[in-house]
This record gives structure tokens, C-alpha cells and sequence, in this order.
């Protein structure tokens, strides 16, 4: 019987320490325009109250304009110079000290009206001492998004340590 209570209380104690981010819109894009590999895609957005030291396990990205471009968001521990949208994504090289780093969007699954990706098995490990991680999107192809179409891109991470 202990020994049944011990492993539920180790699966709960997992369940605890991970955290979905939500999908968050990718803001700032030009819409109706052609972008070219490279390029930003739209502007810096945060992943707000994120844990302080964590592991990335998976993330999402919701092709919503179906067109299954390789895109890759890149991550920062701190706030980076953006780069506009439309623009070379080109950090500084102090802004890359601050990398946590990139994970690639290149296998879609396509359900007609849109398409998604899911980069999984990431172990992802990062620290972020202001509990936020900062991002931007790049793509590495020429998508054209519609307006009512912009793409949403969500994270689940395993908190390592304690929340705070």
C-alpha cells in the first residue's frame, strides 16, 4: 500500500513542475507582404512568468495561413535589440550572450485551413532571472500571411529548482 501512495505522489510531483506558456500571437507582422528567408517575423514578444531555471520540453507553432515555411524562434534570457519586421534578423553580438537559444519549426502537419509544428524532445536547458524569456520569430523561407491569419507559438517547460 506505501508504496502505491509514494508513486502517485511522485506523478503528481512531476505534474507539478511543468508549465505551458499558452500560445501567444506572433505580434507585429506585416501582413499581405512577402518576406524572404532570414527575415524577422514580426516583432519581439515574452514569454511572461516563466521558472527561473527551466527546460524547454516542447514547442508549438500554428501555421493558422497554411503554408508550412520552416520558421525558428529564438530565444533570450534578457531583452534583446529587436529587429524589425520584414528586416534581416541580425542580433548584436552582445544581445547573443543572452541566447538561450533556437529551436527550428520544419515539420508541419497540414489539417486543410492551417498547419501546425511541434518540435518536441527539446531539453532545452535555460536560466531567467527575470522569470521572462524574450523572443523573436525568424523565418527561412517567403511566407505571405494574411491578416486574419497571424501565427500563435507556444512553449511547455519543466521547472528546475524551485518556482520563484
Amino acid at each position: 500500500m506505501g508504496f502505491k501512495i509514494d508513486f502517485i505522489k511522485s506523478i503528481v510531483s512531476v505534474q507539478e513542475k511543468l508549465r505551458d506558456t499558452g500560445l501567444l500571437v506572433v505580434p507585429g507582422i506585416a501582413t499581405a507582404s512577402i518576406y524572404v528567408a532570414g527575415d524577422a517575423l514580426g516583432t519581439r514578444f515574452v514569454f511572461e512568468n516563466v521558472p527561473k531555471a527551466g527546460r524547454i520540453q516542447t514547442a508549438i507553432y500554428l501555421d493558422l495561413d497554411d503554408e508550412g515555411i520552416e520558421t525558428d524562434i529564438v530565444l533570450f534570457n534578457r531583452e534583446f535589440t529587436e529587429t524589425a519586421d520584414h528586416d534581416e534578423f541580425a542580433p548584436s553580438d552582445r544581445d547573443m550572450s543572452f541566447l538561450v537559444g533556437t529551436v527550428t519549426f520544419s515539420t508541419f502537419l497540414n489539417y486543410g485551413n492551417n498547419q501546425s509544428s511541434v518540435a518536441s524532445g527539446l531539453f532545452l536547458t535555460y536560466t531567467a532571472p527575470r522569470g521572462k524569456l524574450w523572443a523573436q520569430m525568424v523565418t527561412r523561407g517567403t511566407p505571405t500571411i494574411a491578416a486574419a491569419n497571424i501565427p500563435k507559438v507556444g512553449m511547455t517547460i519543466e521547472a528546475l529548482g524551485s518556482w520563484r
